[in-house]
């Protein structure tokens, strides 16, 4: 009888189907971790910006939130940062509506509100990245547009914000 060494057929197949059995639990669990920490991030990144926008309004004399270029401009924003490579896999929109109102009684009266809304935008959708946009009250919400299309939105010039989103709070 021969002293042979090596694996048979039946067990090379148990081996490959551990590994096959393993992959299958454990790739989708990294794709989530991967999808998660990215959110996360922006999220993150989303409060900075959040924060950079409230601590200019403070420094602002007219009180209103600034743009992109204005915020460069005066160091709340790090300059090289660009909208569109700001987060991994995200793109940024910001938005900031100020309103006034005028008292009827007294027309020398105005009292004006401000509100800004940055929104991160995911560059693909085969990752299943959600959008987020965040507000004055620095909560990172999910966007859920009721309009059809979010690059048609964006590039309209009548953007009216409120008639957009829905405020979707976080779990």
């Amino acid at each position: 009888m021969r002293n042979e060494r090596g694996f048979t057929l039946l067990e090379l197949l148990v081996v490959a189907s551990i590994i096959a059995i393993i992959a299958a639990i454990a790739i989708p669990q990294l794709l989530n971790a991967r999808r998660s920490a990215w959110e996360n991030r922006c999220k993150l990144t989303l409060r900075a910006l959040g924060s950079s926008q409230l601590a200019y309004m403070d420094g602002n004399l007219n009180k209103d939130y600034g743009s992109w270029l204005a915020m460069t401009d005066t160091d709340y924003i790090q300059e090289g940062y660009q909208r569109a490579n700001i987060i991994d896999n995200y793109s940024i929109a910001m938005f900031y509506v100020k309103t006034s109102v005028l008292d009827p009684n007294n027309p020398q009266y105005t009292a004006s509100d401000s509100t800004f809304t940055i929104v991160a935008i995911p560059r693909s959708q085969k990752n299943r990245l959600r959008t987020f946009a965040i507000g004055d009250d620095q909560t990172p919400r999910v966007w859920i547009s009721a309009t059809a299309d979010l690059g048609t939105m964006l590039t309209s010039d009548n953007v009216r914000l409120h008639e957009i989103l829905e405020w979707v709070p976080l779990r």
